[in-house]
């Protein structure tokens, strides 16, 4: 019987909001308005499935219209809430040369620092711009002169299909993708991808749980290490903090706060991390 095997993936896309952070950015932005019950419904619509998120999106942005100021006190919060392990997992993965992905519906000021933070180059960070309100604040002051952010920019990230849409233009011969993320938006690239993770840590969707190819419903990333590498690539990881997260990854398989809606493809994962890692098995 031939051994049990397990291939790296090259690159990995992390969704921000629910998925590496404990926060909902566009809920917290209202929360500062005063707004948080009514943006939090359309949010959790849009995320759960049951509203497409373009309906809600340019909504959003034109009821709350966020200061640069709030943005970067967003990018701050983002930082301050990673979730366990998430910064941890990314450095660990890009330690054994894969590339890391930040794919979000966030607003990028806000994203971009944050995936500055983790050690992501520029072309690896993906959000949605913003359109400003030229004609607000003393035109003296070019950065007040900018006024509230009250649109969107074009982008496919603004919509329900947009990160398979994204996805499926991103992917070439060669390349084996992994999406780690919370929401519906994320559920429906799964096709685009060799391996969707979802995430439940932070906010738990019924028809995320249900559909993905596994599950995590921890707090913690950890079980994305062992998912995106090999056994034979992690070696470079021995001896190092990393190997610590690694254990506590292939842990939660067994504990079931991690798991393959293919019992059979679980299996075949451990089985392959238990014969060339006998010591974390």
């Amino acid at each position: 019987m031939a051994l049990a095997r397990w291939v790296s993936f090259t690159d990995v896309f992390f969704d921000c909001d629910g998925t590496l952070c404990a926060v909902e950015g566009i809920v917290e932005l209202a929360r500062w308005r005063g707004l948080e019950a009514e943006i939090s419904a359309l949010t959790e619509a849009a995320m759960a499935g049951t509203l497409p998120l373009e309906a809600v999106y340019a909504a959003r942005l034109r009821r709350i219209q966020p200061s640069r100021e709030e943005l970067r006190r967003l990018a701050r919060l983002y930082a301050e809430r990673l979730v366990p392990d998430a910064e941890g997992v990314i450095r660990a993965l890009q330690a054994c040369d894969v590339r890391v992905h930040l794919l979000s519906a966030g607003l990028e000021e806000a994203v971009r620092p944050l995936g500055r933070r983790l050690g992501l180059p520029p072309e690896r960070i993906h959000a949605v711009p913003v359109r400003y309100d030229p004609f607000a604040g003393p035109w003296w002051h070019r950065e007040a002169a900018l006024g509230p952010a009250v649109a969107p920019m074009p982008s496919p990230l603004t919509t329900t299909a947009g990160k398979v849409a994204w996805l499926e233009r991103w992917r070439t011969p060669g390349q084996r993708l992994m999406l780690v993320g919370d929401g519906v938006t994320d559920l429906m690239a799964q096709p685009a991808v060799h391996l969707f993770v979802g995430f439940g840590g932070v906010f738990r969707r019924e028809r995320v749980a249900a559909e993905a190819a596994v599950y995590l419903t921890g707090a913690s990333l950890a079980p994305v290490l062992p998912l995106a590498l090999s056994p034979e690539r992690a070696a470079r990881l021995r001896g190092t903090p990393a190997e610590e997260v690694l254990r506590r990854g292939l842990q939660a398989f067994r504990t079931g706060e991690a798991r393959f809606r293919d019992p059979e493809r679980q299996a075949r994962f451990l089985a392959a991390w238990e014969s060339a890692w006998p010591e974390v098995a």
